[in-house]
């Protein structure tokens, strides 16, 4: 007997598979941890940095990584480093900068300097893109025109970020509402139990977040 396979059952039979990916709203994408700083002097394991005082700074290390690990070493934030410098490292972690002035001569208030910037105030700026996944602009660095003090800007320890939508909800989601200033505006810290701190260290636990009206005035100390 002569025996055929029959198809009839396998008739209409598919499959379709929908992949839906997630979009992010307000967000811009994330760029991959910056390469080490181009060294004017010195070896590839000790690159220098084209600023007043030409000060050691540590290399970013290489490849991807999730937001919770440091890039940095925490050891170098207080060395200081020029302008170009920071705006070059700015760059490549995509956060912007933006001046009244159009300029970064930080002796005039109109401009936006980072002329002897805190290396870890610069770098935590970068982790907050990075961990947020939100644009950062920077309004106000080291130059004159902001109140004085140890923890000022003039002394590198802050800067401004505008406001935005998605990084007014990140900051108040991820941070505690503690005080109000006496100009009113909102202040935000770190809670007590913060799970990123390192252990043994309250790095982040003195960090102040400022709700201007205008932008976010942080203090990275």
């Amino acid at each position: 007997m002569d025996v055929r396979p029959s198809w009839r059952g396998l008739a209409g039979i598919g499959t379709a598979v929908l992949i839906s990916l997630p979009t992010q709203n307000h967000r811009d994408p994330v760029p991959p941890p910056s390469p080490p700083p181009t060294a004017a002097q010195g070896t590839p394991d000790t690159p220098r940095v084209e600023a007043s005082g030409e000060v050691s700074l540590p290399p970013l290390l290489a490849g991807t990584f999730i937001a919770t690990v440091k890039t940095w070493d925490t050891t170098a934030a207080d060395e200081r480093i020029g302008h170009a410098q920071a705006a070059g490292l700015l760059l490549d972690a995509g956060v912007r900068q933006q001046s009244t002035g159009d300029c970064a001569d930080r002796r005039h208030r109109y401009c936006t300097s980072l002329e002897a910037i805190r290396y870890g105030t610069l770098m935590r700026t970068i982790d907050l893109r990075r961990d947020s996944g939100c644009p950062v602009t920077i309004t106000g660095g080291t130059e004159t025109g902001h109140a004085g003090g140890r923890y000022s800007h003039g002394n590198g320890y802050k800067v401004d970020l505008a406001h935005n939508r998605c990084l007014d909800a990140y900051i108040t989601r991820t941070y505690r509402y503690w005080r109000t200033r006496g100009d009113g505006a909102a202040l935000y810290r770190p809670p007590p139990s913060d799970p990123d701190l390192p252990s043994g260290s309250d790095a982040r636990g003195d960090d102040v977040w400022a709700d201007e009206p205008t932008h976010w005035d942080v203090l990275f100390r």
